[in-house]
């Protein structure tokens, strides 16, 4: 009902709805109205409906039968849009009323019985039967009522005089005549009906038509003449001249919308008509002589207005501002009202996007849209969307509006991080210092904000039985990989490391990359001197190029880090043995002289070719044995028992052989020994051949430089009695590669190629 207090309830619509009241505010519900005025609020604790202010239906819909008023009701999570309608009902709070307290005639008193004077009706914005619906006049034997009501409309209202008149009997007639309505409970106006009896002019004008009618488009020209309405009077002179006018009645708005010629009677359209405010004008227009007491005649005119397409459509818009790239097909976006206030084809309208679009439009009912996801969103392609909305009517010729919604797709942990290279190889001279950058990998993810954060971390792997976090660590961030310690070549020659990047999304994608590490030689080990006769013995007889004994080194560094040379230091009797460069044997260099003292020290210094080179030195003592004290030897030994002799070259045999023995076993297992934890690192290079085996042609250039051979022995093998450097081996898919001496080491090549004739007779 109209004019209910403030906070009245109007209805639950939580219980209407089957919802918890609760969800109305965790769903960020908002109302939308047609109206300026907000009368209606939901409580957002009990889901009930609510006037906020109080409402006049007479203001909102004037008399109309049915007064309606349409909200909207929003809600977020899914995207929802409610209709409501409420009809807003009449009470009967206004009762009927005059324009003029007084209304005044004049009639003549040769005015016939039955004669009709047309009055004002009174109005009652009620509407319906509370709405003016009888009239009736206080009691007088002159005059009556004649009051034509249908479906609570006047039609007509006319004064009827029942007996003729005499002025001069009485001139002035007061009669109150009173509207009533049909509310409960019925409400009444009044007025006064001053009649004036006068003399004379006894003709009124009258028109050719009591009704005029007319229809015209809602564009029709201002200042056009609509249509021209025409009286006659039965009377002469002055008292036949006629004026046209606006009955009094007419209210203000129309007649600022129509003019009249008061002489020609011609109506032109004044003000700018609009169909979609109001469909018809009806006024009553009268013709008044210009007698000594004038009489007026009237009639109606109805001018009736027709559309014409000149409205475009209205969109309204609920759109959420952002969504999941995740979002199922189907998911709404927005909701899209469209309205179009012109009628019939005029105002039917179709809504369209653009078709490359991953969205669609789909109605629900009349003119209400709902913008849906058509197909999956990808964010990394398309950030955003401005969607362009146009609405169309079918109007001759259409007309269309178009609107906008502008939306971001939200980034959803789709995309796994990826490595700038799948691989990484890096050299890495040994005894590097610890916390030194080695290296550093990076990785990027197409997705944004946290989702794109990475962490670098190494995969759980053992090297050699050692967890590979011992020898390197990873920055978490910035991807910055660092040595823990100082890397050994003799103990480790490559490491294969397996690096994981993962980002900060939910759930979390990861990927990984290979880093193979390879450790280069350097000289750090200075040659050693294997136990061995640092002694020895030769007759002065000796002839020259005789090998009196062998001095016996190793490195344990690889390729030219360990190829060792033997050289005489330049104090030592030089003149009298040599040493040869590459095998360490002593040789006697010329004839042995009787001047030669008997014992002779040779310094001899072994340095490998590393750079910087690095040295040992050592002492061998070598004595001269005299000629005749061996034949004095032979004589003596000559002339004692043959047993003897025999039984003592038993023994010494015996004691030789066992010595010999003893030391050929200690260096057999040396050499067993190396030889096994060379086969171990070998083993684990082709086990970890993804690392290597890819790059095969990379590991032909560097090969020189990767030698997994852990030392080198002198004079224990054939290559390495040779004078070329000692052969250095690579695995890789299980092919072993012989080093090579480079080709710019002229100095070396050039003993070499001097000494090969000597070494190989000896």
């Amino acid at each position: 009902m109209e004019e209910l207090e403030k906070g009245t309830i109007i209805g639950n619509l939580a219980q209407d709805l089957q919802m918890d009241p609760k969800l109305l505010f965790n769903r960020k519900f908002h109302m939308t109205y047609d109206t300026k005025i907000q009368y209606f609020d939901i409580n957002s604790i009990t889901g009930t409906l609510h006037n906020t202010n109080i409402i006049d239906r007479e203001e909102l819909c004037g008399s109309s039968a049915h007064c309606v008023m349409r909200l909207g009701l929003v809600m977020d999570v899914p995207l929802v849009l409610y209709h409501i309608e409420i009809n807003i009902l009449d009470i009967n709070d206004n009762a009927p009323c005059f324009k003029e307290d007084e209304i005044v005639l004049a009639i003549a008193e040769s005015t016939d019985p039955g004669s009709r004077f047309p009055l004002e009706g009174a109005f009652d914005p009620d509407a319906s039967s509370n709405s003016v619906c009888s009239y009736f006049m206080s009691p007088n034997d002159l005059f009556e009522i004649d009051a034509h009501v249908s479906d609570y409309k006047m039609k007509s209202l006319t004064l009827v005089l029942k007996i003729a008149l005499d002025r001069e009997q009485e001139a002035i007639y007061v009669l109150t005549l009173t509207a009533s309505d049909c509310g409960k409970p019925k409400l009444t106006g009044s007025a006064q009906i001053k009649i004036l009896v006068q003399d004379a002019n006894d003709n009124p004008p009258v028109f050719s038509d009591s009704l005029y009618r007319l229809i015209i488009p809602e564009n029709y020209t201002v200042g056009k003449v609509l249509m021209t309405v025409n009286a006659t009077d039965n009377d002469e002179g002055k008292n036949s001249d006629i004026e046209y006018s606006f009955s009094s009645i007419v209210p203000i708005n129309v007649q600022k919308m129509f003019d009249i010629d008061k002489e020609s009677g011609e109506i032109s359209l004044k003000g700018n008509i609009d169909y979609e405010e109001r469909t018809f004008y009806e006024f009553k227009v009268q013709a008044r002589d210009h007698g000594q007491l004038p009489l007026t005649g009237h009639c109606k005119v109805i001018v009736e207005i027709t559309d014409v397409n000149d409205n475009s459509p209205e969109i309204k818009v609920t759109s959420l501002s952002s969504i999941k790239e995740d979002a199922k097909p189907g998911f709404v976006i927005a909701l899209l009202t469209v309205t179009d206030r012109d009628s019939g084809n005029n105002s039917n309208v179709s809504c369209q996007i653009p078709d490359h679009l991953p969205f669609t439009l789909q109605s629900k009912f009349l003119n209400y849209y709902s913008l849906v996801l058509k197909h999956s969103l990808d964010r990394e392609s398309t950030e955003e969307y401005n969607v362009l909305i146009s609405a169309t009517d079918s109007g001759i010729p259409p007309l269309s509006s178009a609107t906008s919604i502008t939306f971001t797709v939200l980034d959803v942990n789709d995309n796994p991080p990826i490595f700038l290279n799948p691989s990484y190889r890096i050299s890495v001279p040994e005894n590097t210092l610890p916390e030194t950058l080695i290296i550093q990998v990076s990785a990027l993810d197409k997705d944004i904000n946290e989702n794109a954060r990475l962490s670098y971390f190494l995969m759980p792997s053992s090297i050699g039985g050692v967890k590979s976090s011992s020898f390197i660590t990873i920055h978490s961030d910035s991807g910055e990989i660092f040595l823990v310690k100082s890397l050994d070549y003799e103990k480790t020659q490559m490491l294969c490391i397996v690096i994981e990047a993962k980002d900060h999304g939910s759930p979390s994608f990861s990927s990984t990359a290979s880093l193979t590490v390879f450790i280069q030689d350097k000289n750090d080990n200075s040659p050693q001197i294997l136990p061995s006769l640092f002694t020895g013995e030769v007759w002065r007889s000796t002839q020259v190029g005789h090998v009196i004994t062998k001095v016996k080194a190793f490195d344990l560094d690889s390729g030219y880090n360990a190829w060792l040379r033997y050289e005489m230091i330049s104090f030592t009797n030089a003149s009298l043995f040599r040493v040869e460069l590459y095998t360490g044997d002593i040789i006697v260099s010329r004839v042995i002289e009787e001047t030669d003292e008997d014992l002779q020290n040779i310094f001899i210094m072994i340095k490998d070719h590393g750079e910087p080179p690095k040295s040992t030195m050592t002492v061998v003592t070598i004595t001269l044995l005299q000629s005749g004290e061996e034949e004095l030897d032979n004589i003596a030994l000559l002339g004692k028992d043959k047993m003897i002799i025999v039984d003592f070259n038993g023994h010494l045999i015996v004691t030789i052989s066992f010595i010999s023995s003893i030391f050929l076993l200690a260096v057999v297992s040396y050499i067993g020994v190396k030889y096994v934890k060379t086969f171990r690192i070998m083993s684990k290079v082709i086990k970890t051949e993804d690392c290597v085996s890819n790059d095969w042609a990379w590991t032909e250039n560097k090969k020189r430089d990767y030698n997994f051979t852990p030392m080198y022995f002198n004079a224990q093998s054939d290559y390495n009695t040779s004078p070329h450097p000692p052969r250095t081996y690579f695995s890789a898919d299980d092919v072993l590669f012989p080093g090579h001496m480079p080709e710019d080491d002229s100095t070396l090549r050039a003993e070499s190629e001097v000494r090969n004739t000597e070494v190989y007779k000896s």
